[in-house]
């Protein structure tokens, strides 16, 4: 992989734990410095931010946490169709959760746009994959 390819990726991390945040963000930084990374600690946040990203030309990877107050996961890939945001050709949005419930996998699948699920905690090779995508 390129370094124009490498830094040309922003980051949007959206979990509610800011420890797990730090260390997904830390982790990030070893792969490679020059990725833009944000932090959210809910979806409406990451809504928020990813409307104001959604006008560069930048890829967009979203790690996607499911349990979350105000606005979890499953509601923010809702707010992504109403939006009309999964029509954002350089949005990648994965799901990174803790959950082992089967009916969360079953559920992931029916959002066509979601490029993976992935089980905490993630690792870095989990990240070289995501990004070289």
């Amino acid at each position: 992989m390129s370094n124009q390819a490498k830094m040309s990726k922003q980051i949007l991390i959206i979990d509610d734990d800011p420890i797990y945040r730090m260390i997904v963000s830390k982790t990030i930084e070893r792969i490679d410095i020059e990725m833009q990374i944000e932090h959210c600690e809910n979806g409406q946040c990451g809504l928020d931010l990813l409307k104001e990203l959604s006008t560069t030309d930048k890829p967009i990877i979203v790690l996607l946490d499911i349990n979350m107050p105000l606005v979890n996961g499953w509601d923010f890939l809702e707010l992504i169709i109403q939006n009309k945001f999964y029509d954002i050709s350089a949005l990648s949005i994965y799901i990174v959760s803790s959950s082992t419930d089967e009916s969360d996998l079953i559920k992931a699948k029916k959002y066509n746009f979601l490029k993976g699920f992935v089980h905490k905690p993630i690792h870095k090779e989990e990240l070289l994959v995501i990004f070289s995508k």
